[in-house]
């Protein structure tokens, strides 16, 4: 007997919380049948409950919540109450920040109304995380002791780059983001570039034509990265984006560290820690980047990535200052003249910020 009342007891239960989770639906049910029948008048009772209950159980599912907006939009429409369709487009927009018509199932009053309003994105903010690999570019050739020697050869290293980005499209304030092929990119970024250097040939002023040196060194640098990129929409859906870029940007040089290893020709080598030398760089340096990526909505953000490649543009190195005294006299360290070039891959996130209103009266 205490079996069956425990199992009355649960059926009670389970009625009851279908009843509360079901009742919304069965409300939406009644208000397709409402409208088809033409009882617009009655729509507005009908959903007041489901649209202003707070209780889960009781209200409307996102989903349920944007088509009884769009009910009420269709039915305010044709009762010719302009102020209140008006009201309840913006609410459905606001519930439903990518909801989109379809011109060929939605009545043409409904489609000429959502045209009126700003329902794309009025910017998007992101954050951008990768890989980086940097390649200078030699513009000349510097070495403490003979001319011919000091060339040497580049490295690549791997490095980290974190960038903040804020994108706004470009076009009519009154299409929807599909339509817009541009957006205007500006990025705050944080880079490391590391690379290194080998000299299998370095020439000394005590023997430059003998036995020659070895050198070695790791340069790891970071700097601050500020880039406007103008992308052209490939694909463009609200779901998926596919894009290419371009644009300038300025480098401001954070600090920049050089470990150096050089073994001389009588094979003692010298070595120590990492060096300071930031002062041998110019502070600003100039870049063109060129990107490919895509955006791939997940909820009410983007995923995001994209290859890139930076091209220097300037010498980094400051001619004026190009020897540091520790690594000329220590290391027989002299710095070459050289543009930095720069391949990366980046991951991150997008959000879009949505704020609809009526731009057409």
């Amino acid at each position: 007997m205490k079996k069956l009342y425990f199992g009355l007891i649960a059926i009670f239960l389970g009625t009851s919380a279908y009843a509360q989770t079901s009742s919304c639906t069965q409300v939406l049910r009644l208000v397709r049948t409402t409208y088809e029948q033409g009882r617009l008048h009655e729509l507005p009772k009908l959903v007041e409950g489901c649209l202003k209950s707070e209780d889960p159980n009781k209200s409307f599912t996102k989903a349920e919540k944007r088509e009884a907006y769009r009910y009420l939009t269709l039915s305010y429409i044709y009762l010719e109450e302009p102020e209140a369709a008006d009201s309840m487009m913006l609410k459905l927009l606001e519930t439903d920040h990518f909801y989109q018509v379809n011109d060929l199932v939605d009545p043409a009053e409904f489609v000429a109304l959502y045209n009126k309003f700003r329902v794309d994105p009025v910017f998007r903010i992101g954050l951008k995380l990768g890989m980086n690999v940097t390649q200078p570019t030699v513009l000349n050739y510097y070495n403490v002791g003979s001319t011919a020697g000091g060339q040497g050869t580049y490295g690549l290293k791997p490095a980290f780059n974190v960038y903040l980005s804020f994108e706004k499209d470009l076009g009519k304030q009154t299409l929807r983001a599909t339509k817009k092929k541009y957006v205007i990119t500006g990025e705050l970024g944080l880079v490391s570039r590391a690379f290194n250097y080998t000299n299998n040939n370095l020439g000394t002023l005590e023997n430059p034509k003998g036995v020659q040196s070895v050198q070695q060194a790791a340069f790891t640098q970071s700097w601050v990265d500020l880039n406007a990129i103008a992308q052209y929409k490939l694909k463009n859906t609200i779901n998926l984006q596919t894009y290419v870029g371009i644009g300038p940007g300025i480098s401001y040089l954070l600090s920049s560290n050089n470990q150096v290893n050089t073994t001389l020709a009588n094979a003692f080598t010298v070595t120590g820690p990492a060096v300071e030398d930031t002062k041998v760089y110019n502070k600003l340096v100039y870049s063109a980047t060129v990107v490919a990526g895509l955006k791939y909505k997940v909820g009410e953000l983007y995923v995001t990535g994209e290859a890139r490649y930076q091209i220097g543009l300037s010498n980094v190195v400051n001619p004026s200052s190009r020897t540091n005294a520790q690594l000329a006299f220590d290391y027989q360290m002299q710095y070459n003249d050289y543009r930095m070039s720069n391949f990366a891959i980046n991951v991150g996130v997008i959000y879009p910020y949505f704020k609809p209103k009526k731009l057409i009266k």
